[in-house]
């Protein structure tokens, strides 16, 4: 789904909770840093952005209006923090744990984890997600780092349609789809079981799209303005790949130019409704 960010009056983002009682979600925008924004942000006139759809090829919005919603949740599974390995460079990049700009050139993005389903459990959701996250053929190359940290704000949750549905809100994902939601990465549990019926990979490989998409829209980026264009043969993995493969090839990896897009400063990070862009083009 497609992200977008505030530049202006940012809010301390809220945190998803855990247990058997209420949980107030607070997507709201994040804190500033302070950094004066390239990035033009043009007025918001419909609250929404482009969403990724479902693969009838409905279309919905991405990100949040930034207020605070009551849900409850279900059953969690989040044991201790799993080991994981990052690279040198996180020991020497910036830490950021809540939304906001960032214009340092090495960002260590902190992410709190969160397993709401029986057949996946915290420990598998934070080791996956990191390992893809981490690898060298993926933002890594644009100076991200990933770390698990239960007290970050920036929160990956993996969860059923109908949870994912209210975690999305106000978005439509109609439990078809994915979302990331300001400082919130809702992973729809059905699509990381099966994948989509046209997807044409194993779903280990969708799983990797899935991921590498959603925290992609945390870190600012958008899909593409085009899909993949005539005499190309990989999608590029900012599209948005559950509402169908558009003639190209599945793709979990960022491509060589999303690469550049992504390195890119400021980092818009947990965008939320009022930034609209950039979208890039394909070379």
């Amino acid at each position: 789904m497609n992200g977008v960010s505030a530049h202006a009056a940012q809010h301390r983002p809220g945190r998803l909770g855990t247990g058997l009682v209420a949980l107030v979600v607070i997507i709201a925008v994040g804190c500033s840093n302070g950094a004066t924004a390239v990035r033009s942000v043009p007025p918001a006139t419909t609250g929404t952005s482009p969403h990724e759809a479902t693969p009838s090829s409905m279309t919905f919005p991405a990100v949040s209006d930034g207020l605070a919603r009551t849900v409850v949740p279900t059953t969690t599974t989040r044991p201790e923090t799993p080991t994981h390995s990052t690279t040198t460079s996180a020991r020497l990049a910036t830490t950021v744990t809540v939304a906001g700009d960032q214009t340092d050139a090495a960002l260590a993005i902190h992410l709190a984890f969160l397993s709401e389903v029986e057949d996946v459990t915290y420990a598998q959701l934070a080791s996956l997600a990191l390992a893809v996250l981490n690898d060298p053929r993926g933002w890594n190359r644009s100076g991200f780092t990933f770390v698990a940290d239960e007290g970050s704000d920036l929160t990956v949750v993996l969860a059923e349609p109908e949870r994912v549905d209210e975690l999305c809100l106000p978005l439509e994902t109609r439990g078809a789809a994915s979302c990331q939601n300001g400082a919130i990465v809702a992973l729809n549990a059905q699509r990381w079981r099966t994948a989509t019926e046209d997807w044409d990979s194993s779903v280990e490989d969708y799983r990797t799209y899935l991921v590498n998409h959603e925290v992609g829209h945390l870190i600012g980026l958008r899909h593409p303005a085009d899909r993949c264009p005539p005499g190309e043969s990989t999608s590029a993995v900012m599209e948005p790949q559950t509402a169908g493969l558009a003639g190209c090839a599945g793709n979990g990896w960022p491509l060589p130019w999303e690469i550049e897009w992504a390195a890119e400063r400021p980092a818009v990070i947990g965008p939320t409704p009022e930034w609209d862009g950039p979208r890039p083009t394909w070379p």
